[in-house]
């Protein structure tokens, strides 16, 4: 029976470390999600301002034309 004294603080220590090695793994997997989530983003920014400007462009030259129907139709008046 002396073989078994101890046993119970082994299976303790083990224990902590899993958890430790746990704890670990979680915080590496959560600053990975974390990387992740900031890639994102700034592509969604990217693709945001891109957007932005595009929609610029196209008021620009929606205006223009406008202008060049006005003209022209007062002229064919």
């Amino acid at each position: 029976m002396t073989k078994n004294v101890g046993a119970s603080h082994t299976s303790t220590a083990g224990g902590a470390a899993g958890t430790a090695t746990a704890a670990a793994a979680s915080t590496a997997a959560e600053a990975a999600g974390e990387a992740a989530f900031q890639r994102q983003i700034a592509a969604l920014t990217l693709t945001s301002t891109k957007a932005a400007e595009r929609d610029v462009e196209l008021r620009v030259v929606s205006t223009e034309l406008s202008t060049v129907k006005k003209a022209a139709d007062e002229r064919v008046q």
